[in-house]
């Protein structure tokens, strides 16, 4: 008669389970081992970025029709433009962020020029505004505001996009990066991963 339980005694005792009261056997290696997964910095890019295209499906940068005030000229490295506005919460709070934002890229070899864009309907609104808050940066307006969505939809934000927005503009003129949120402390290594060189 064959033993049926020859397998598994044979089993047990090369797996350690017949203890004779002696140390307790070492738990078996595994044979994975498991990592946590590092994100690629286009995988990153791709978080923060609403549009993000590459190569020649970068669709080149222009200033709005309808614009009021002075405009920079032509960029001579990365050009940020941030989309705000006097009524928008988020827009007004993280101001002072984007403006630590690029003191530091520039201290780390990374200039980038800021331009605040205003698209307020009423100059009224951001002259009172800038009068009740003189460290704010000021830059250009758009008034139209159906303008302002059409030159959104350009670079491929749905025309109702909310504020605020966020546009990088690389030193050849193309925009390589389209984000509708709030910039954040968190922010900063995305940002600067954008922008290296």
């Amino acid at each position: 008669m064959r033993c049926l339980l020859c397998p598994l005694l044979l089993l047990c005792s090369l797996a350690g389970c017949g203890d004779d009261g002696g140390s307790a056997a070492a738990p078996a290696p595994g044979r994975v081992v498991a990592l946590p997964a590092q994100r690629t910095s286009a995988e990153e890019l791709a978080t923060f970025c609403e549009v993000h295209p590459e190569g020649a499906d970068a669709p080149a940068f222009a200033w709005p029709e309808s614009l009021e005030g002075t405009t920079p000229g032509a960029a001579s490295g990365w050009r940020w433009v941030n989309v705000w506005a006097t009524w928008c919460r988020p827009c007004v709070e993280e101001m002072p962020r984007l403006e630590g934002f690029r003191e530091r890229l520039a201290q780390a070899g990374t200039p980038v020029e800021l331009v605040f864009l205003s698209a307020d309907a009423e100059e009224e609104a951001v002259r009172t505004f800038l009068a009740e808050h003189p460290d704010h940066p000021t830059g250009p307006r758009v008034a139209d505001t159906e303008a302002l969505r059409a030159w959104l939809g350009g670079f491929g934000l749905d025309e109702g996009a909310p504020l605020p927005i966020h546009l990088f503009v690389d030193p050849a003129g193309k925009v390589r990066c389209a984000r509708t949120a709030a910039i954040t402390d968190d922010d900063y290594d995305s940002v600067a991963t954008l922008l290296a060189p």
